[in-house]
C-alpha cells in the first residue's frame, strides 16, 4: 500500500512538472527548474529498474519501433547538425523527457494513471486561477517571473501574470501562457468526460471540476485550444457512430474523417477567421502565417536533412537567434511541430514523425470501436496533440512530448487489444484484455 502511495505521488509530481514547466522556471530559476528534473529523471530510472521486465516487453514490441526511430534520427542528426552541441543537449532532454514518460508509463496500471492525471490537471487549473486573482489584487497588478532581469520597456508577453482576470482580458495561468492553460482545461475536460462515462467519479465532483474547466477556457479564450477541443467532439462523434453504425456507414464515415483531416490540415486563414474573429484574434493567426514563411525558407535551404534536432530553439544559435521577433518579443518555436520536425530533421524525421503519429492515431482507432468508455480516451487525446500541434510545437518537449510518448507505448496493437472498465464492486479502472 505504501509503496503505491509513493508511486502515485511520483506520477503526480511528474505530471504536474511537465506541464508546468515554464510556470516552475519563473519560479524556481532554471537551476532549481533543473533539480526538479534531475530528482524525476532518477525517480524514473528507480521505476524502470524494477519494472525492467514490463519496460523490455514495452521497448521490443513493434509498437514502440517508431518511436525509438525518431529519437534515433535526432541524435544522429548531429553528426550533420549547424549547431552539434546543442543538438546533442536537445537530443538529451529529449530522451531524459521520454524516460520519465516510460517510468510513468510503468509505475501505476492505465486507469490508475488516468485518475491520477485528472486530479493534477484540475489542481493545476484552481492554482491557476488563484494565482491570477492574487496578481490582480498585488499592489503592482502584474508580475514578471522571479530570478530574471528585465528592462524598464520590458514587453506585455514576457510578464508571467498581467494581472487581467478582474479586468475581462485572458489569464495566462502559472503557466504563464493563456494557450497552454486553455488547452490544459480542454484535456481536464476529455478526461473527466471520460471518467464520468465510466462512471468513476461522484456528480458532486464532476460538477465542480467541469465548472472549472468550462471557467478556465472561457477566461483563457485560446483559438489553438478551441479548434482542438473541437476535433475531439468531432472525434467522440466519430467513434460514437461507427460503433453503433453497419459496415456501409462506417465506410463513410472513415472517408468523412479522412476528408475532415485534411481540411483542417490544409486549412487557410479563411478557415479559421470565424472562430479567430470571435475570439479577437487578427486573420493571420496571431503572427503564425508570417513565422510559417521564415521556417519554410529555411526548410528551402536544407530540405533534405534539416538544420539538426534541437526542439525548443535555443535563442542564441543561428539562425534561431533574430529569426522571429515581432513587437520586441524573440519566438523560440515554428508554431507547427511538423514543420518544425522537417525544419530541424528534414525528410528522415518527418518520416520517422509521421510514422509515430499514425501508428499511434490507427492503433488508437482500433481500440477506439471496443464499447468501453476508456476505449476511447487514447484516440481524444491523439487528436488535442495533434490539432494543437498544427499551431503549436509544444508536441516536441515537455507535457505533450511525455504524453505522446506514454501513449506511443502504451496503446496496444490490434491483435492484443486491451479495453479499461470500471470495476462495479470498488469504483476501481481495471484492464481487461480481449482478442
Amino acid at each position: 500500500m505504501l509503496r503505491g502511495r509513493v508511486r502515485d505521488v511520483y506520477v503526480f509530481a511528474a505530471l504536474f512538472s511537465l506541464w508546468d514547466g515554464d510556470g516552475m522556471r519563473n519560479l524556481l530559476s532554471w537551476w532549481g527548474f533543473s533539480a526538479v528534473s534531475l530528482a524525476l529523471v532518477v525517480g524514473a530510472v528507480v521505476l524502470v529498474r524494477r519494472e525492467r521486465a514490463r519496460v523490455r516487453r514495452l521497448l521490443r514490441s513493434w509498437t514502440a519501433a517508431p518511436l525509438l526511430a525518431f529519437v534515433a534520427v535526432c541524435l544522429l542528426s548531429a553528426l550533420w547538425s549547424n549547431y552539434r552541441l546543442e543538438t546533442l543537449l536537445g537530443s538529451t532532454v529529449q530522451i531524459l523527457t521520454a524516460l520519465i514518460a516510460l517510468g510513468i508509463a510503468v509505475a501505476r496500471p492505465p486507469g490508475r494513471l488516468v485518475a491520477i492525471g485528472a486530479v493534477m490537471l484540475h489542481v493545476h487549473l484552481a492554482l491557476a486561477v488563484v494565482f491570477e486573482l492574487a496578481v490582480a489584487l498585488s499592489p503592482a497588478g502584474r508580475i514578471l517571473p522571479l530570478w530574471t532581469d528585465y528592462s524598464a520597456n520590458v514587453p506585455g508577453a514576457y510578464y508571467w501574470s498581467s494581472g487581467l482576470i478582474l479586468k475581462g482580458g485572458r489569464i495566462q495561468g502559472i503557466v504563464g501562457n493563456a494557450n497552454l492553460t486553455c488547452f490544459i482545461a480542454v484535456l481536464a475536460l476529455v478526461l473527466l468526460a471520460v471518467l464520468w462515462r465510466a462512471r468513476a467519479v461522484r456528480p458532486p465532483l464532476l460538477a465542480g471540476a467541469a465548472a472549472l474547466d468550462l471557467l478556465v477556457i472561457a477566461l483563457s479564450r485560446s483559438a489553438t485550444a478551441l479548434i482542438a477541443g473541437m476535433a475531439v467532439i468531432a472525434a467522440a462523434g466519430f467513434v460514437l457512430g461507427f460503433r453503433r453504425a453497419g459496415p456501409v456507414v462506417r465506410r463513410v464515415l472513415v472517408g468523412a474523417g479522412v476528408l475532415a483531416v485534411t481540411v483542417v490540415a490544409l486549412g487557410s486563414s479563411r478557415l479559421s477567421e470565424p472562430v479567430l474573429r470571435l475570439l479577437g484574434r487578427g486573420d493571420d493567426f496571431t503572427g503564425r502565417f508570417e513565422i510559417w514563411r521564415l521556417v519554410g525558407e529555411l526548410v528551402a535551404q536544407r530540405p533534405l536533412l534539416g538544420w539538426g534536432w534541437i526542439g525548443y530553439w535555443a535563442p542564441w544559435v543561428q539562425p534561431f537567434d533574430n529569426l522571429v521577433i515581432r513587437a520586441g518579443v524573440q519566438y523560440l518555436q515554428a508554431h507547427n511541430a511538423y514543420l518544425d520536425v522537417l525544419m530541424q530533421t528534414g525528410v528522415p524525421g518527418l518520416l520517422t514523425f509521421s510514422l509515430l503519429l499514425g501508428s499511434l492515431v490507427w492503433r488508437s482507432l482500433r481500440l477506439a470501436v471496443v464499447p468501453e468508455p476508456f476505449a476511447a480516451l487514447p484516440l481524444l487525446l491523439a487528436v488535442a496533440l495533434l490539432t494543437q500541434a498544427l499551431a503549436e510545437s509544444r508536441l516536441l518537449i515537455e507535457g505533450n512530448w511525455a504524453l505522446l510518448v506514454m501513449l506511443s507505448l502504451l496503446v496496444p496493437a490490434a491483435s492484443t487489444t486491451r479495453t479499461l472498465s470500471t470495476a462495479p464492486e470498488d469504483g476501481t479502472v481495471r484492464i481487461q484484455a480481449s482478442k
